[in-house]
């Protein structure tokens, strides 16, 4: 499912105007970065929590040129379901 799918979903689902659907998820993606790049974390209940997580520098191997190389450390936003919503989601 892409973006346009979802916001129609969400449109019929909701009786609201595709355009407000559209604002409403761009700006939840903007409040989760803003939060998430301040360090904090987003819980929502019964859903899952957001957070900013570092990745370490790290070293790989290409197999094609069998040359090492290394992978600079990164920030990442990382996303982990609670229980309740991965049991909806797996029944």
């Amino acid at each position: 499912m892409n973006k346009t799918e979802l916001i129609s979903l969400m449109s019929k689902k909701t009786n609201l105007p595709k355009t407000k659907c559209d604002l409403f998820l761009n700006e939840f993606k903007a409040v989760i970065l803003e939060v998430c790049s301040k360090g904090e974390e987003i819980n929502l209940r019964n859903f899952g929590r957001f957070s900013m997580q570092e990745r370490r520098a790290r070293k790989f191997l290409n197999p094609q040129t069998k040359r090492y190389y290394i992978c600079q450390p990164k920030k990442m936003i990382s996303f982990k379901g609670y229980d309740k919503f991965k049991y909806a989601v797996n029944n």
